[in-house]
């Protein structure tokens, strides 16, 4: 069985529209997303649009909930205070600008999915099992994959959150990190998203990268008053501490 794992789409339509053709293209079993489909991004009400209409299953993150609890901050790392300011901005500005249909679908996502697939346990979640903000880096120590790998115990754990796109392999678990599908990294600014080969007794990952109309997104996010940078600054591992803010 092969299946393509998605996530931080971050309401960029093109870059979504192209991964969902890529993996018709590549003829995937099925398709699910591991969260922060909106925020960041000029096209949230499309997204969610996009995603409801798919049926994709799908997972909340960070920015979702904080969008449709119409949060005050997401709990994103920031490298800079500037830059919190301006992801904040966006946040305040996707809120304003969804459908109540499409905050109220945001707010329903469960926040965890485990599936069975082709015999094995399936773990799909945000940042962590037990926090949506949480950053499980490529530079975490084994130890503690090893002990979600424990305390949860399933056989692939796909996730999101870091933009970051790698697979371990701790004991007998596999952690994917799918990359982003809205938001590039080092000059590249391809949607990029994870395969998994599910397999008797093998697990194999491959990731994709793909292109888009890059030069739309940079045009809409003008349009709409946002800066191009949010799409192209990743989450930094040694960043500023977010504003800590109340719940509303």
């Amino acid at each position: 069985m092969r299946i393509a794992v998605m996530g931080d789409i971050h309401a960029n339509l093109p870059a979504l529209r192209a991964v969902i053709d890529d993996v018709a293209r590549i003829g995937a079993d099925a398709l699910y997303c591991v969260g922060d489909v909106v925020g960041r991004g000029p096209h949230p009400n499309e997204v969610v649009d996009e995603l409801r209409r798919l049926g994709v299953p799908t997972v909340q993150g960070n920015w979702d909930e904080a969008v449709g609890m119409d949060r005050e901050q997401t709990g994103a790392a920031w490298a800079t205070g500037d830059s919190e300011i301006e992801g904040n901005a966006s946040m305040r500005w996707s809120a304003e600008t969804l459908s109540e249909e499409n905050k109220a679908w945001l707010r329903q996502l469960p926040q965890t999915l485990r599936l069975t697939l082709a015999g094995r346990s399936v773990f799909l979640f945000h940042g962590s099992p037990l926090k949506e903000t949480e950053y499980l880096w490529a530079s975490r120590p084994s130890r503690v994959l090893a002990r979600i790998a424990s305390d949860e115990a399933d056989d692939l754990f796909c996730f999101g959150h870091t933009h970051e796109a790698f697979h371990r392999v701790v004991g007998q678990a596999h952690f994917v990190a799918c990359g982003s599908v809205g938001c590039g990294t080092d000059g590249d600014a391809r949607a990029r998203y994870a395969v998994v080969y599910i397999g008797e007794p093998d697990i194999a990952v491959g990731f994709r990268s793909v292109d888009y109309d890059h030069v739309s997104v940079v045009r809409d996010m003008a349009k709409v008053g946002r800066s191009i940078e949010l799409l192209r600054e990743s989450p930094a591992a040694h960043s500023r501490i977010p504003t800590e803010v109340a719940p509303a």
